[in-house]
Formats: C-alpha cells, structure tokens, sequence
C-alpha cells in the first residue's frame, strides 16, 4: 500500500519542544505537509507571539490540546471546570490559526479508576463540554485513545460513544494496550486522525520511539487512514526519531512521492497527512 500523491505525512513539533515555535514549524515545513502544535510549553497557541509563527509560517496545522489529569474526588468538578475553560483558551486560538483539527486526551486519573462514578461523571460532562466548543469555535475535535486501561476509560473501540466528536487512533497506545487489531473494525468514517510511533508493545513504556524500532507496522494504520480519509502525524520526542522514521516509511515504499515534503495544496482535515511528543 502506497499513498497517493495528494497526500501527506504530517510532523509533530512535539519532537521540537526545545525550540520556538517558530524555529520548530520551519523544522516541520522542510519535511511535511503540515505540523501539529502541542499546545503547551515553549508552543502554547494562546501565547500571541506563537499565534504570529502560525500565521509567518504557512504550515497548515492541527492542534494538540494541553493535558488535564485529575485528582482528588472532592477536588474534580472545581478541576473540570478549569479543564473546560482551559479547552476554551486554546480552542479558540486554534481556531484563529486556522486548525484543521483540535485533539485532546481523555481521562488519565493517576489516583482514580476509570470506574470511581465521580470520575466517569466529570469525564462524560467534559464530552459534552467539548462538543459545544466545537459548535462554537468551528474546530472539530477528536478524543484519542490511551493505553493502561486501569488509568483511562478510553483504550478500546467500545468504551465510548463519542458521539459527534471524531476519534484518534494512536497505534502506538493501542499497541502498548494489545487492541490494535480491534481499531481496525472501526467503522472508518468515525476515523478523524492518526499518530504513528513505535514501542516495545503490550504493557510496555510509551516511549514513541522511531517506527521499525519496536513492533508496531506502519502499514495496517496507514492503510486504515486512507480508507478513512483521516490525517496522519509522525508523534516523537526527539528529532533524530523523526527523520528515522521517515526514512523507514520511504525505504518501505509506503510514502507517495509528496508524502514527507512541503506540498502547496495541504491535505483537509478529513484526507490522509501523518507526531507529537508524549501524548
């Protein structure tokens, strides 16, 4: 399976997290087709100077959304709230850099489990919070899948009706989960992107290591993401990861000839592009 040429390979800046943003997109552009900004650290869209490096740039972008995790029960609805209005900062300026995409993670609790019915019950609101930021700001959002099922009630297709928001496939926590071929059932459409990177498999370290260096095969989701129509991100911590991968994807032939490089006509949000840091 090859990708076609009006796709793309889209990089995280993620793997850039010592850099501006600015110097990190001009990293990305040399590469791909478009980025995605981790909102948080050196990247935070809602600082005005990242705002302007979207706008210098002309990288087409998708936005990863800061990280929340919980804590305390008597602690989470005072914490939801700040979630949510947190969420509302950044989607909106995504939405004034014109994101095609807006991701977040679900539910890590760190002291609860995915089953307390305090946490469920923040989770689900948090669900519904987000579709409204979504009517509102004109950015879809997508929730993304997490491994350790003992810390998140997202690891599996079922776990969720998220209804009206798209979901994100990232392999390498379905691989750490063992629920991989499990995604692939999915009915394609719900599909709205992917992050590829590699680890050591079931139950093993988060570590998005560069593809070909651990167990996950890049070509069932590749393929998955064309069916799909959905945007595709190379997700590392290190740069060097980065340039690994890619050239594991060209040595296998699974890369377009513009795959991987700057394209004048970036793919939708919805049409196959293909990293972040840990997330």
């Amino acid at each position: 399976m090859k990708l076609d040429d009006v796709s793309h390979i889209g990089i995280s800046t993620g793997a850039y997290g010592h850099l501006s943003l600015a110097a990190a997109l001009d990293r990305v552009g040399e590469e791909a087709g478009f980025a995605e900004v981790c909102s948080w650290g050196h990247h935070m869209l809602t600082e005005p100077s990242n705002l302007h490096a979207v706008a210098s740039a002309g990288v087409p972008i998708t936005v990863h959304g800061p990280f929340a995790h919980h804590g305390e029960v008597h602690r989470l609805w005072n914490r939801h709230r700040a979630v949510n209005e947190m969420h509302r900062r950044h989607m909106s300026a995504a939405a004034e850099a014109g994101a095609l995409l807006y991701v977040v993670h679900p539910d890590p609790h760190m002291r609860l489990r995915p089953g307390n019915p305090a946490a469920a019950a923040v989770f689900d609101h948090t669900l519904e919070e987000l579709r409204g930021l979504q009517a509102e700001t004109g950015v879809s959002v997508a929730v993304e899948n997490l491994p350790f099922s003992w810390l998140s009630r997202y690891t599996t297709p079922w776990d969720l009706d998220l209804d009206g928001l798209g979901f994100v496939l990232d392999v390498g926590h379905a691989a750490i989960e063992g629920t991989f071929d499990h995604w692939l059932k999915v009915r394609p459409e719900a599909l709205r992107h992917v992050h590829l990177h590699d680890n050591l498999g079931l139950r093993q370290h988060d570590s998005h290591m560069a593809l070909g260096s651990g167990v996950v095969d890049a070509e069932k989701p590749l393929a998955l993401a064309r069916a799909a129509g959905a945007t595709v991100v190379l997700e590392h911590i290190r740069e060097e990861d980065v340039a690994s991968s890619l050239r594991h994807l060209r040595e296998r032939g699974l890369l377009g000839a513009r795959d991987g490089a700057r394209s004048e006509d970036p793919a939708p949000a919805g049409s196959v592009a293909g990293g972040e840091g840990r997330a």
